[in-house]
């Protein structure tokens, strides 16, 4: 499907002849592969005697786009179309022994996983799904916080690209004036002193109409906030560099110590009345912050209770 939407990426008629041709199949194949990508949600205009065009030029995804935008060559790149999940992808790729660094990215997640079983939506060739991947040969203690340092690294890109007032909601949500635009999941991989940690990354850059409608929460997309619709090969590129610079930070040893200052000035919950959830469990109280090894302090009657990441939702009351 890559081939037929790369052809039709200028936006400008195609004949099903010449389809069929750089395809390299007949015509009633390439009405197949069209019709193909319609279920995609991708509209694809026919005019007889002219022939087929998608309404807006795309620019997909391409390893050597991502490496000229800045992706280390000893980063590895994977680049499916689609796939149920880059976090999965990359799992498979760890149980089976492959050289980290590595990033997946894909035009298509089907069954995207975010936090509490909630799946994230990511259009075609729409948005950012991505997953990068690192080995810590220090274990598990070293990558304590790290998913707070990420929300950091997205913040940083976030305000290159021109977006303000971009804020990070404990554990692991990135939001625009108080709408998210990004999520993040971690998902640690041990075995014995070694720990490979796969970071999964959701960022709107460009929602659909179908994801808008599936969507139970205040939202918004870099689109909409800039008024143009970057190049996510290279919002891509830079997040990727950001994450190897962070995740050399934390083989150190200096691990969330390093970022937690700049994830407290960007903290929309700092001082905040909050609900906790957790699984049947609900807790009110004032947000203050987090520790230094990435808790949330949870102020109740009763205290200071320091909460740890996981299934655990926050929500200002």
């Amino acid at each position: 499907m890559r081939e037929v939407l790369a052809l039709l990426s200028d936006s400008k008629f195609h004949s099903g002849e010449e389809l069929g041709e750089a395809l390299g199949v007949t015509r009633a194949a390439v009405w197949k592969r069209l019709k193909k990508l319609e279920t995609f949600g991708i509209t694809v205009h026919s005019v007889k005697g002219r022939g087929y065009r998608i309404p807006e030029p795309i620019i997909l995804l391409e390893e050597a786009r991502l490496r000229s935008a800045g992706v280390d060559p000893s980063v590895a790149i994977d680049i499916p179309f689609e796939t149920p999940s880059t976090n999965d992808v990359l799992k498979q790729k760890v149980a089976l022994g492959a050289r980290l660094p590595a990033l997946v990215v894909t035009e298509h997640q089907t069954q995207g996983k975010g936090r509490r079983g909630r799946v994230w939506e990511s259009g075609v060739a729409k948005n950012i799904t991505m997953s990068f991947a690192w080995k810590f040969e220090q274990g598990p203690s070293v990558v304590e916080g790290l998913s707070l340092a990420v929300g950091v690294v997205i913040a940083q890109e976030l305000r290159r690209l021109g977006v303000s007032n971009p804020g990070l909601k404990w554990p692991n949500d990135i939001h625009v004036d108080g709408h998210k635009i990004c999520g993040i999941l971690l998902e640690l991989v041990a075995d014995q002193d070694v720990c490979r940690v796969i970071i999964g990354i959701g960022l709107n850059v460009e929602s659909t109409t179908e994801q808008q409608k599936r969507v139970d929460q205040p939202w918004t997309d870099l689109t909409s906030r800039l008024s143009y619709t970057p190049d996510r090969n290279d919002i891509i590129a830079q997040i990727t560099q950001g994450l190897v610079e962070m995740c050399e930070v934390f083989e150190k040893g200096k691990g969330l110590e390093h970022y937690h200052s700049q994830w407290q000035a960007l903290d929309i919950l700092y001082n905040q009345p909050v609900t906790v959830y957790s699984g049947v469990r609900q807790q009110v109280g004032i947000a203050r912050g987090v520790d230094e090894n990435g808790a949330l302090k949870l102020e109740t009657n009763e205290g200071v209770e320091l909460l740890h990441g996981g299934e655990i939702s926050v929500r200002k009351q």
